[in-house]
């Protein structure tokens, strides 16, 4: 190795979407976050025929892929706001395949699905916007993907990763259902 090379860590990044945690800043996440679940209500109203419908047995719905996104955005939001508050908890898992395997989607409305989706997409950037350096910077238990405390900054890019590798998912449903 040349002295003036320089050794740059590996970031984080999610393998299949390339999303990178340390390369997102807290401005990008309000306009990046709600752009993507607009287009996920979008793909929802678009489809509204076959969106409960499984493209494969290993894929969710496009639907069930819209609700746990829905949900990912209230659990991470309040996670974080107990973050701000505690030091450094331990807040519970989401419980994502569970909540499938429980039958909690199977009611779920499509405009329905689209209205709560928006109604979380607002919450969580309104909590965004009002982080500062200070809060984003306190510590959460955070057990996934590795177990380990993450900072508020951290899981407000996880909401983001999610929002947006999940939006890829229902595109690719999409085009697997064959609309």
């Amino acid at each position: 190795m040349v002295d003036d090379e320089k050794v740059v860590p590996e970031q984080e990044h999610c393998e299949v979407c390339n999303f990178v945690w340390d390369l997102i800043t807290i401005d990008e996440i309000p306009s990046r976050l709600d752009a993507a679940t607009s287009q996920m209500i979008d793909v929802v109203r678009n489809n509204i025929a076959r969106c409960s419908e499984r493209p494969s047995p290993e894929r969710w719905s496009i639907l069930e892929y819209v609700c746990h996104t829905r949900d990912v955005l209230l659990n991470v939001r309040d996670r974080l706001i107990v973050a701000c508050v505690e030091d450094t908890p331990v807040p519970p898992p989401l419980y994502r395949e569970e909540r499938i395997a429980m039958g909690l989607y199977q009611f779920d409305e499509p405009d329905d699905v689209c209205t709560e989706l928006a109604v979380a997409s607002g919450l969580f950037i309104k909590f965004v916007k009002t982080c500062t350096p200070e809060l984003l910077r306190r510590e959460l238990f955070y057990g996934y993907p590795t177990p380990v405390n993450r900072s508020v900054l951290w899981g407000s890019a996880q909401a983001l990763h999610e929002c947006e590798h999940h939006l890829t998912d229902v595109q690719e449903n999409v085009r697997l259902l064959g609309h």
